[in-house]
């Protein structure tokens, strides 16, 4: 079997639908033939499991990290969708919402020894330190987000952070360029903010090798937007407009490649406990068949 294609799945604001997404999608991977892996990497908040259809699993990361389940392989339970396993964070306690650097370092270090075509990390909200670390550690990312200007604004936010923190990552115990690259996100998205290739150009002068390296590490990312609950034409040229703000002012391309409309059916399969994919809702199934195409098109 090949590496699998891990892909952080995020967006900064919650009730943006990441989990509702990242189930769906997995479903139309599947039904194109891939298999696939679901992480639950919502610490604070786990609910990828109720998604899919399950009850809380038996054993989760909580059981990984506490030493109980020695291979992170082993917390892995079959979900309701064919050829898909999920790992689930859902735990009892609350400091698990908050893991140290070591206990990230495992968690990170076994997702990429699991085996599947696709692995879809489904993150938390906000753009906290565990969030941001997740979205640095893979080079695939999706950020969902819906049209209004409050998730929108959100999900810049989400990227900035995760790519800012990726940058840092690259620089350990260098805390002069740690400080630059931590100056520019006191910055305020607006029409007279400074770009990333500003801070890269100040730098330049000073440590070209590792403004190369930052750079080389930007060329590096495939990041991905899906629009969700769009209610019209209008909302995909928000979201159209929203990846061309992410190139000017964070130096990288953000790739469309669908959305999901609003309707009912997302209600009804979460209550019916389930994807609408796999429940053979028409619509549903058109909107990530599209998703799922264009993502493998881009990232295989």
């Amino acid at each position: 079997m090949s590496e699998p294609v891990i892909i952080s799945v995020g967006g900064g604001k919650g009730g943006v639908g990441k989990s509702t997404v990242s189930s769906n999608l997995g479903a139309a991977l599947v039904r194109s033939g891939y298999s696939v892996g679901y992480i639950d990497a919502d610490l604070g908040g786990a609910n990828l499991h109720t998604c899919l259809g399950m009850k809380r699993p038996p054993v989760t990361l909580q059981n990984f990290l506490a030493g109980e389940i020695k291979s992170l392989a082993d917390v892995a339970v079959p979900t309701p969708v064919p050829q898909s396993w999920l790992i689930s964070g859902a735990g009892e306690f609350l400091e698990l919402a908050n893991p140290n650097f070591g206990q990230k370092q495992k968690i990170l270090n076994g997702i990429k020894s699991l085996e599947a075509d696709y692995i879809l990390v489904d993150l938390g909200a906000g753009s906290h330190s565990i969030v941001s670390d997740f979205f640095a550690a893979f080079p695939h990312n999706i950020t969902v987000t819906d049209c209004l200007p409050t998730s929108i604004e959100n999900a810049y936010g989400f990227l900035k952070s995760g790519i800012l923190r990726g940058l840092i990552r690259l620089f350990p115990g260098r805390n002069d360029i740690q400080k630059l690259i931590k100056g520019y996100s006191t910055h305020k998205l607006g029409k007279n903010a400074p770009t990333l290739d500003i801070m890269f150009e100040q730098l330049a002068a000073k440590c070209p090798e590792e403004v190369k390296k930052m750079r080389e590490w930007l060329d590096s990312r495939k990041l991905f937007l899906v629009l969700n609950m769009v209610r019209g034409k209008g909302e995909i040229m928000v979201g159209e407009g929203f990846t061309g703000i992410v190139q000017k002012y964070l130096s990288v391309s953000l790739r469309y490649i669908g959305y999901s409309v609003y309707t009912a059916a997302i209600r009804t399969s979460l209550q019916n406990l389930g994807p609408a994919v796999v429940q053979n809702d028409p619509q549903m199934a058109e909107c990530y068949g599209a998703i799922s195409n264009n993502l493998v098109a881009l990232s295989r």
